[in-house]
């Protein structure tokens, strides 16, 4: 196949394959046996779901095709939460449009209009690595054939210098030879000297840069742009976008609840390192500005905090913290039982904490669910790496596990304890891209959104909304009989 130059809306939507997946849709579900997956509904006809997306760096792409086949198949969205990548999905959908359109397309066009690359905007030498190494075949590959490359000819070159200067006593003619595998050996140990010396210079440049080999001020004006063109430009027109009234919202069937608590909601999970806690915003910017001034904040700058990769991209930092302020501490006293607040916040990757917050739509005052809590997981393990042979893993899963397990424990402790949620998670199986591939040429994109796409369609053909329901008012009564003081949004 023919590689895209550049990329439209439209070569991700026509793709054969995503079209192939509505028309399974449609033909399993027709007006005598409809789709139903939630008791909320608007004038139009819409279905509403809570929406939890996962992060994982470039693949986020699929997590667009996913909620590409969600929203074409009439579900839209009450809160939404997502970290770092899934942050940045939940954050285009929050602000594209009215609550009940279909974001999607205008999500596409903004990747359209993005070179992912321009997103790595650090020093020469480091975009030069990352472009060389961060591929699909694996940066833990290339480096290991790198490595031995230049062991191997540091090894000839030695090896040669001994033998030439044995033998060229005995024969002349080598005398040449041996002279030019000195020199080659000379100008090896110059170059091996000066990269050190330049990778101890990058390591004091990374160190004063906030231990980022990327600023993130390309991505930040990007999502900034996006942000106000649509017409969010402070943290109050976030909110009120998110929580914009949706026409002739009701019930399908009574439920005691009616429609509380139902508003609409974004939240962008981050992790901040001062005072080492889990961060939501905008729900939390009480911590960091007094409730007047709320909107000297930069709702751009959520989507910043959550998606920091760690030494990939520079810290995100909050200054000026009113911390002597007795709101101010009241607040970080009554939250996190902090004393004394930071002046200064420094956040990063939101997913170092929670990479896949489904807990946070969790209400124990409902009894049986007016609508379900849908889930998106990137899920990028290798085979090999997934299995039960630790003995077997490769370094990348070794340091793969030992990441995913900070990252997911408390995401996973909940859903251990509260089964039914995982049903409705879908996964999309994305093992063989890599998430810090940002030199993700046109064609590789629009494979991801087709694996989204599918991921969704699988997941339509075989959610029981009725059976999510019965589970979870089950799971809702051993809760309370567990627990009668608990007091627990869906």
């Amino acid at each position: 196949m023919p590689q895209l130059l550049s990329i439209s809306v439209q070569d991700f939507t026509s793709h054969q394959k995503v079209k192939d997946c509505l028309e399974s849709l449609k033909t399993r579900f027709t007006p005598g046996n409809p789709l139903i997956v939630s008791d909320v509904l608007d004038d139009q006809g819409n279905q509403y779901a809570h929406l939890v997306q996962k992060g994982g760096g470039v693949l986020g792409v699929a997590l667009v095709g996913y909620t590409y086949i969600l929203e074409m198949m009439g579900i839209r969205f009450c809160k939404q939460a997502g970290t770092s990548a899934g942050a940045i999905n939940t954050a285009l959908m929050t602000v594209i449009g009215a609550r009940q359109d279909i974001k999607s397309p205008g999500v596409l066009q903004a990747i359209c209009d993005l070179d992912f690359f321009s997103l790595v905007d650090g020093h020469p030498a480091a975009r030069w690595i990352i472009k060389k190494f961060i591929t699909d075949e694996g940066f833990v590959k290339k480096t290991k054939t790198w490595i031995s490359v230049l062991l191997c000819t540091i090894a000839f070159l030695v090896s040669a210098d001994i033998i030439l200067v044995g033998l060229q006593h005995a024969y002349d003619q080598l005398s040449f030879w041996a002279g030019l595998s000195f020199m080659l050996t000379g100008v090896m140990i110059l170059a091996l000297t000066l990269s050190v010396i330049y990778s101890l210079t990058l390591l004091k440049r990374l160190k004063n840069a906030g231990f980022g080999i990327n600023p993130g001020d390309i991505f930040y004006d990007w999502i900034k742009k996006q942000f106000i063109s649509n017409g969010v430009i402070s943290v109050t027109d976030l909110k009120n976008k998110a929580a914009a009234p949706i026409p002739g919202l009701h019930l399908r069937v009574p439920n005691p609840e009616n429609l509380n608590d139902l508003e609409g909601s974004v939240a962008f999970i981050t992790s901040e390192l001062c005072s080492m806690n889990k961060i939501q915003f905008p729900a939390m910017c009480d911590l960091f500005r007094k409730k007047e001034d709320i909107d000297q904040l930069q709702p751009a700058g959520f989507v910043r905090a959550s998606m920091s990769i760690p030494l990939f991209f520079e810290s995100y930092i909050i200054n000026d913290i009113p911390c002597s302020d007795p709101e101010i501490k009241k607040i970080w006293l009554e939250r996190f039982n902090e004393p004394d607040p930071p002046s200064c916040a420094r956040f990063v990757d939101g997913g170092i904490l929670s990479n896949f917050p489904v807990n946070l739509f969790y209400n124990a005052k409902v009894n049986i669910p007016r609508l379900p809590v849908f889930g998106i997981d990137l899920d990028d393990s290798t085979p090999g790496d997934k299995g039960k042979n630790a003995e077997s893993w490769s370094l990348a899963g070794y340091f793969g596990k030992m990441f995913s397990t900070i990252q997911n424990n408390s995401d996973k402790e909940f859903l251990l304890k509260n089964k039914v949620y995982d049903k409705g998670v879908g996964k999309i199986r994305v093992a063989e891209f890599n998430w810090l591939n940002f030199f993700l040429p046109p064609q590789k994109k629009i494979e991801l959104f087709v694996l989204g796409a599918q991921a969704a369609a699988a997941f339509l053909l075989q959610f029981d909304w009725e059976t999510y329901k019965r589970d979870r008012a089950g799971m809702h009564a051993k809760l309370t009989a567990a627990n009668p003081l608990n007091n627990s949004t869906q």
